[in-house]
């Protein structure tokens, strides 16, 4: 499986997860009660798998086309500036939910409006993504390049720290799984 591929797959992960959000963000919309631990689980979800695992290994791509001299060093620039600005709302809507959960301080709906924001962003981000970068990646780089790539992204993902983030994800995901086989 080649860098893209994987990245593609990750992206209908991602998918599948951005689903969850949006069935429990809707429930609490209508004034029912979410899921809190399934929110919460997918809160942790979009807090560590994206920007620890997934964006690195598109940002090793980024950076072999920045180096190649790509003429659409904008677009790539802000894509990665597309990374930060989701890893914030990420951040935003779990400390909005910890301290909605904690200690009722954040109003349900500015929880709700960051979510939303979240999951619109993240819909259309991977849409460009599939619709110009891949396609950008695999006609401006080899496919020895993207497997040279793909190696060192698995590389730099390899360690002490990254392991440990495997674990913890897994665990999560596992705990979403869980979720949703109590709910069939």
């Amino acid at each position: 499986m080649t860098l893209i591929d994987a990245i593609k797959d990750e992206h209908d992960r991602l998918r599948s997860r951005l689903v969850l959000l949006k069935q429990e963000i809707d429930v609490w919309t209508r004034n029912g009660e979410p899921d809190y631990d399934l929110l919460h689980l997918l809160a942790q979800y979009f807090m560590r798998f994206p920007d620890e695992i997934h964006h690195k290994k598109e940002d090793h791509i980024y950076d072999a086309l920045m180096d190649k001299g790509v003429l659409e060093t904008e677009y790539l620039l802000r894509l990665k500036s597309e990374h930060e600005q989701m890893g914030l709302l990420t951040t935003q809507f779990s400390e909005h939910f910890d301290d909605l959960l904690a200690h009722h301080v954040s109003p349900k709906w500015t929880m709700i409006d960051k979510v939303k924001k979240f999951i619109v962003m993240q819909e259309l981000h991977m849409a460009d993504e599939e619709s110009q970068f891949l396609p950008l990646a695999r006609k401006e780089l080899s496919v020895d390049r993207l497997n040279e790539i793909g190696a060192a992204a698995r590389k730099a993902l390899i360690n002490d720290a990254a392991r440990e983030s495997f674990q913890e994800l897994a665990t999560i995901d596992s705990g979403i799984e869980s979720h949703l086989a109590k709910k069939k």
